[in-house]
């Protein structure tokens, strides 16, 4: 049991299991106020785009980059919260909810842990964006500012990940912890530069899926969602 454990502890999804349960219970509470704010005065027109992310969020997992002693993907929650800002509370967990009954990544009662995660990335990239968007100094490098986003989402999942299987474990998982934290480091720059490549791309090609307005002679991104 150990062994398995240990090996469903490398994945950036936590498992059913392995987390005491004031953790996932508190997680799923959590992800619920998350999902409450995600969906606060959603419009119709909106779920088109919300079902697309969820879809790219959920093949992203099926891209895999060998780090030994495992095998780590794509997380793209960072691109998610810049496209969708808020509405990432909602599109996270669908896409967690289909790898855990499809792919077997994570589980059920730790769904609420997992998309917190991956939410809370997610909602500060969206604040990051509109933030670094508009400085003087980073004007109009949307691949740099995608750069940016992207690593420091990733980090910052990696980190809550590790901390709350250090903190949360029924067991002691604090050194396997710490080489999650390891195996995912390279992620940290694949994303990063897999999310300024596309950010440049829809800032060129469809500015209005990134909230870009005309704002001082410059595109600035802004709040879309009302």
């Amino acid at each position: 049991m150990p062994d398995m454990l240990g090996t469903l502890l490398w994945a950036v999804h936590i498992s059913d299991g392995i987390l005491a349960w004031p953790w996932w219970s508190g997680g799923l509470a959590l992800a619920a106020l998350l999902a409450l704010f995600g969906a606060w005065r959603i419009r119709d027109d909106e779920i088109p785009q919300i079902a697309l992310l969820s879809t790219a969020f959920f093949v992203a997992s099926s891209i895999h980059v060998r780090v030994f002693p495992t095998s780590v993907h794509l997380l793209l929650n960072g691109l998610v919260g810049v496209i969708l800002g808020r509405r990432a509370a909602l599109a996270i967990p669908v896409g967690l909810f289909l790898q855990a009954a499809l792919l077997g990544h994570g589980g059920f009662l730790t769904l609420g842990v997992n998309s917190c995660v991956m939410v809370l990335p997610a909602l500060m990239a969206w604040q990051l964006f509109a933030l670094l968007g508009c400085l003087p100094l980073l004007r109009q490098r949307w691949f740099t500012i995608g750069l940016l986003i992207g690593s420091t989402a990733t980090l910052a999942t990696v980190l809550l990940n590790s901390l709350v299987l250090a903190w949360g474990g029924q067991e002691s998982w604090r050194t396997l912890a710490q080489l999650v934290l390891l195996a995912h480091l390279p992620i940290v720059a694949i994303e990063g530069i897999v999310v300024g490549f596309t950010v440049r791309f829809l800032a060129q090609v469809k500015p209005e899926m990134l909230g870009l307005v005309l704002h001082e002679n410059r595109e600035c991104p802004i709040e879309s969602v009302p």
